[in-house]
């Protein structure tokens, strides 16, 4: 018959583990490993209001055709605002840059368009007489 050897019993290990665990059950449940979280803290950065002014004027040059020009002026302030800051609202400047240059674009295809129109007829005109 083989016995096992136990090992040597450590009362300063022993002991500390069951203060530990005293310790523990005394502190009540909230320190246990599926302790509630605290409420996060408010981190949320503001926006940046020449990004929300670049898509409102970029908005309102659907209507009138400078508008979108300022759109476009304040979307780039507001961006570098934003990257020196650290403020909220990259999206909104980003939105008024795109749709400020996309206004802009189809005002000078319109004007081109039309000053194409009115040549064409003067020169008809010009001709027909």
């Amino acid at each position: 018959m083989t016995e096992t050897p136990t090992p040597p019993d450590d009362t300063s290990t022993s002991g500390s583990q069951t203060q530990g665990h005293a310790q523990e059950s005394s502190q009540g449940p909230s320190q246990g490993p599926y302790a509630p979280t605290p409420p996060a803290q408010d981190t949320h950065a503001s926006t940046n209001l020449m990004a929300v002014a670049a898509f409102a004027l970029s908005v309102l040059g659907c209507l009138l055709a400078p508008a979108a020009l300022g759109g476009v002026v304040c979307g780039h302030i507001a961006r570098s605002q934003i990257r020196r800051s650290g403020e909220a609202g990259d999206s909104w400047a980003l939105a008024g840059l795109i749709l400020g240059y996309l206004l802009i674009a189809l005002s000078l295809a319109g004007l081109l368009m039309f000053g194409g129109m009115m040549l064409t007829m003067f020169g008809i005109m010009a001709f027909s007489t």
